[in-house]
Parts: structure tokens; sequence; C-alpha cells
């Protein structure tokens, strides 16, 4: 009889982010070993060793994928061989494709994402790209041996963009975890009327994507153009390279489709998504067609 597939953790990062001694922590921290066994599919070989005879306490083992093998028939014969009831990855961000070849029989749960933010200019310079792939696909990212939340607020909007689902984790070298991120807006909230300019749109779709209610029966005056794409006005933003550029607006309310670039004043509102969550809708007070800003695209970075 198939096994049915196999509850599996993902814990990604670039070489030596801390991958090895976060999930041996996690293993040891929960109670997890009382009731079924852990498999951990290492993809590398770091800095940090997993300690075989503190692992074999909790009933968990480490097996290496030297890259010779097809990795998802390494997974496979692992699975067979050990017939775990849970299982880690750790998956080197380098390895480009490597988590599309993993087989259907991990039922991948959980992905978290570590980053040592003593290399963090460094793989934002060079490795953009793959930084940026493990960040959409990432619940949870720790950015680890981080000594103050300051240091980590010119990072805020690229990675927010990135993936405005995650949860972001600030480490500090003691152990200490808080959110990574405060939200910053360049206006007074407790105004009735915002104006928001060019430099101001970025932080403002934030926000108003996490948070629509802080809009809700304001006046917004966006004083930069905007663009309308069918009913949706906002603009264009670069948040990693040329080749991941996104269109990020909002919805306007009642509006015949169109496409190219607006005045707008509108009354913030909240309206329910497809998904039954909430969010931002532009009540049109003044609308007029604008000539197209100097910049088309915005830089997240």
């Amino acid at each position: 009889m198939d096994r049915p597939p196999v509850e599996t953790r993902l814990v990604c990062g670039f070489l030596d982010a801390g991958k090895t001694t976060y999930i041996q922590d996690c293993i040891r921290s929960d109670y997890f070993h009382k009731y079924g066994s852990t498999l951990i599919l290492a993809t590398e070989s770091g800095e940090a060793e997993y300690d075989a005879d503190a692992l074999l306490a909790y009933r968990a083992k480490a097996v290496y994928w030297e890259g010779s093998e097809d990795l998802a028939a390494f997974c496979l014969r692992q699975l067979a061989e050990h017939e775990p009831d849970r299982v880690y990855v750790e998956l080197n961000a380098m390895r480009e494709g490597a988590m599309s070849q993993l087989p259907p029989d991990l039922r991948i749960t959980a992905v978290t994402t570590l980053v040592d933010f003593s290399t963090l200019d460094l793989y934002l310079k060079n490795f953009r790209t793959q930084l940026s792939e493990m960040i959409r696909t990432s619940e949870t990212v720790i950015f680890r041996g981080c000594a103050s939340k300051e240091l980590l607020a010119p990072y805020s909007q690229v990675f927010r963009l990135l993936n405005r689902r995650a949860v972001y984790l600030r480490q500090d070298p003691m152990g200490y975890h808080e959110r990574a991120f405060d939200i910053f807006v360049p206006f007074d909230l407790a105004r009735d009327e915002l104006e928001i300019d060019k430099d101001g749109f970025l932080p403002f779709f934030l926000d108003a994507s996490e948070h629509p209610e802080h809009y809700e029966g304001k006046t917004l005056r966006f004083s930069s153009p905007l663009e309308v794409r069918g009913v949706i006005a906002g603009r264009t933003v670069m948040t990693c390279c040329m080749a991941d550029i996104q269109f990020m607006g909002f919805p306007l309310e009642q509006a015949e489709e169109r496409k190219g670039w607006i005045r707008l004043t509108a009354t913030g509102g909240v309206a329910s998504d497809t998904y039954g969550g909430k969010r931002l809708l532009l009540k049109p007070l003044e609308l007029v067609p604008g000539k197209p800003p100097e910049e088309l695209i915005l830089n997240a970075i």
C-alpha cells in the first residue's frame, strides 16, 4: 500500500545562513519525537554539522545529498529506506530550481528562509534573483545576527513588496526574536486628507494592503500621476531586477475600464476581495487624464 505524502518543512538560505542550527533547535524544542521519527534531507555541508548522537535521542537522522544523484530520486530513496513520519529539507538557495525538483511525496507544510544579516548586502547586490525566489515562497523569514531593528529599516520596503504575506523576524546575536519591520508611512494618518507623492506611493501601497481601514473615509490626493490598467490604478514597481517587475495598485469604484495615466483624488473605502479579505477601494472625487511621469517604473530598492 502506498504511503501518503510525508509532512515536510522546508528551510532555505545561502551557505552558512544557520539552517543546520535552526533545524536542530526546532527538533529539540518540540515533542514530535514522542510520536514519530524525523528525517533531515540536507542538500549541502555547511560550517555547522548535525550532531548525530543528539539527533538520535530525538528519533531524528540527517542524510546528505552529494549532487551526483537526481534530487527527486535521492529523496524517494531516503523516504523508502527510513520511512519517516516527518521531514526537514535543508535547501541551499544557490541550487537553482532545487525546490521544483522535490517529489510530491514530500508534502511541504511550512517554508522558512534564514538570512545572515552580515552578508545581506552581498547577496542583494550579486544574487538578488536567488534571494527573491526564496523570499516569495516563504511563510517566515528570519534575519539572523542583526544587532538592532533600525539596521533592517532600509530593507523593509523591498522585502515586504517581494512577499507581503510573510512574517519577518529579527534574531539578534543573543537569540532574541522580534518583528523585523515596523510600518512607516511619510504622512500623518490622523489627518482626514492625505497627499501621496511619488516617493510616498510604495509606503502607502504596503500599509494600505495590510491595513485598508487606515484610509477608510479619508481624502487621498495623488500628486504624482497614476497608471490605470482596466479598473486598477497604481504604479509599475521593480522589486528585484528588470525581470521582476509588477504592477501594484487598487481598484477604482464604478470606473470604466481604461488604459493610460490619470490625476486622481479619491475617497478611501474598504471592500471584500475574491478571497473574502479586505482591500482598499478608491472612490474617485476627481479623475482627469494626466501625462506620464519621467520615471515610469518605481524602484523598490
